[in-house]
């Protein structure tokens, strides 16, 4: 069965609704878009590049008003060629976007090893916190600075932001601002 155009728009629409109650918002991309934590200060986005390609990223970056991505791989390497270092920055200069590679803010090889083989996000996340505490205090402060001057979204590969590094340096940097964080 085919719907019409109305029925369509009126399915969007209910669904819009129901992800609402979960915090959810869909763009009229069908992105969807969650607040993560609210705060009164600046927002802080994050977003994973899991099942995208280049130019979809770009585009719910530019509706969402973003000026940097900031890459918080601890290596800006990929097998899906767009979201490697050279054609990420490519990409991010054709749609206006500052790119900026943080490193030093990204989780080391043994961390993900560890997290690979034992499966437990939550072990890793107080481990990967600890670790950030202890030695990327100048590099979080450094990116609260950056964050403050423009519209920022920290990128990584998990799709989901409570499975990834980055909602860990997302909090850490909100917590320094008082921000908002808000997963594309």
């Amino acid at each position: 069965m085919r719907l019409s155009g109305n029925a369509i728009e009126e399915r969007r629409a209910s669904n819009a609704r129901a992800l609402a109650a979960f915090g959810t918002k869909v763009t009229e991309r069908g992105e969807s878009i969650r607040t993560i934590r609210e705060g009164t200060g600046v927002t802080i986005y994050t977003i994973g590049y899991e099942r995208r390609d280049g130019e979809s990223l770009m585009n719910i970056l530019r509706d969402q008003g973003i000026k940097m991505l900031a890459d918080v791989r601890e290596r800006a390497m990929s097998r899906k060629p767009d979201f490697r270092a050279a054609a990420l920055k490519a990409f991010c200069d054709d749609a206006g976007i500052e790119y900026q590679p943080w490193p030093c803010l990204g989780s080391t090889s043994e961390q993900r090893d560890e997290l690979q083989t034992s499966g437990d996000f939550q072990a890793f996340s107080r481990r990967f916190r600890a670790h950030a505490l202890r030695t990327m205090a100048l590099h979080l402060d450094r990116l609260a600075e950056s964050v403050k001057k423009k519209p920022t979204a920290l990128l990584c590969y998990e799709r989901l932001h409570e499975e990834c590094h980055r909602s860990i340096i997302a909090d850490l940097v909100a917590s320094r601002l008082n921000s908002s964080i808000v997963a594309l």
